[in-house]
């Protein structure tokens, strides 16, 4: 049996089939935002981000095999959409039960996660032209309203601080995503903001001397000192690493290709507890560990970090590694997954190895989906950037 088949089988036959009858809202649209350990959905405020997410998840699903509605779950999604969207095509951060926005704010990372559910439902919407109007109004929107004047986006407007290391991130992978999606000629402003960002990565949210990404910023770009919250997360250590290495290839950028392969192995000797077999929350600045409570998320960017190093091997050597370290991810992840409830998964495991008794958050179907494609090898080929 190939390392991972239990996860993609439980992905395929469990998760998939319970998400898709518990955690789509029929009445109001949408999804839900929590499943409760009874396959019963939490009654919370809907962020846009989860839209996106679940938009994602279910337009890749038939490409893991699932026999499942997923056109028309996708759609369903896509009808709800428009009562988040700003008359600036921007989207609110989140909207009650009936559809009405709580709040006024466009959170920079949740346009990341609409973007990025957008670009990958093309296949399956039943008006694709008018989706990628949506997301090319969103696009244009950042940048006329959010812009940094150095790089990058503004939280928010009037600007406001930390700014923050994970939207762009997420803005990385949307941006790629659509550069993917489109054909070559009508990609060209997607594939400007990849470049924009992955240069801002390198150029400020690396750190030189350790190869660790930052989270936190003040206005000019510039690092942040430790505070309450971790400056350094193992999780973003991997995630970052995929996507510069992606990038990198993408643009022949060696540079890029080297920082990510820095940040994977820092994310693995630094933010891995060998006696819990888990990636965990965050590190200090000296590198050793601070938060030890070892979410899911980060289990499925450790998979797709190493599975990638495989899979761009150049000798047999790198390769077993490689494959030693899927393995060894793959069994940190399956844990989670051991639910009274087939199809949930827990969330929080704490420095003891118990996990905490809480509802399953939609939002890491996102991670477990994007871990399942890169094991299935399904997730779409990156289109190599012109010049």
């Amino acid at each position: 049996m190939s390392v991972g088949t239990d996860f993609l089988d439980w992905m395929r036959d469990q998760a998939l089939p319970l998400w898709a009858a518990q955690g789509v809202d029929r009445a109001h649209g949408g999804f839900f935002e929590k499943l409760n350990a009874d396959g019963s959905p939490a009654d919370l405020p809907r962020r846009a981000r989860v839209l996106g997410r679940q938009i994602y998840v279910f337009s890749r699903a038939p490409w893991l095999g699932w026999t499942g509605p997923a056109a028309d779950i996708v759609n369903h999604g896509l009808t709800t959409l428009p009562a988040f969207l700003r008359a600036d095509g921007l989207a609110h951060y989140r909207l009650d039960a009936s559809g009405q926005p709580l709040d006024d704010r466009p959170d920079l990372y949740d346009q990341a996660f609409v973007l990025f559910g957008l670009a990958h439902a093309l296949p399956l919407v039943e008006d694709a032209d008018a989706v990628i109007r949506i997301a090319e109004t969103m696009r244009q929107a950042l940048e006329e309203l959010r812009a940094h004047p150095i790089a990058g986006y503004e939280e928010d407007s009037p600007p406001s601080w930390p700014l923050k290391a994970n939207p762009h991130m997420h803005l990385l992978e949307a941006a790629l995503a659509w550069a993917t999606a489109l054909p070559t000629e009508d990609a060209g402003p997607w594939r400007d903001m990849a470049d924009r960002i992955a240069r801002l990565a390198l150029d400020r949210f690396v750190d030189p001397d350790t190869g660790a990404v930052r989270e936190y910023y003040d206005g000019d770009w510039q690092a942040l000192p430790q505070g309450a919250e971790p400056q350094i997360e193992p999780g973003h250590q991997f995630e970052w690493g995929w996507l510069l290495t992606r990038w990198g290839h993408m643009r022949a950028h060696a540079g890029a290709v080297v920082a990510g392969r820095r940040l994977v192995d820092l994310g693995e000797s630094k933010g891995v507890d060998a006696a819990r077999g888990v990636a965990f929350g965050g590190l200090d600045a000296d590198l050793e560990p601070g938060d030890t409570v070892a979410r899911l998320w980060p289990q499925t960017e450790r998979i797709k970090a190493w599975v990638q190093r495989r899979d761009l091997a150049t000798t047999a050597d790198e390769r077993s590694h490689a494959e030693g370290r899927i393995e060894a991810a793959v069994a940190g992840l399956m844990p989670y997954l051991r639910t009274d409830r087939p199809g949930l998964f827990h969330d929080r495991m704490t420095a003891d190895g118990t996990f905490i008794d809480e509802p399953a958050p939609a939002s890491s179907l996102y991670h477990l989906m994007t871990a399942a494609e890169e094991l299935a090898g399904t997730r779409p080929e990156d289109q190599p950037a012109t010049a």
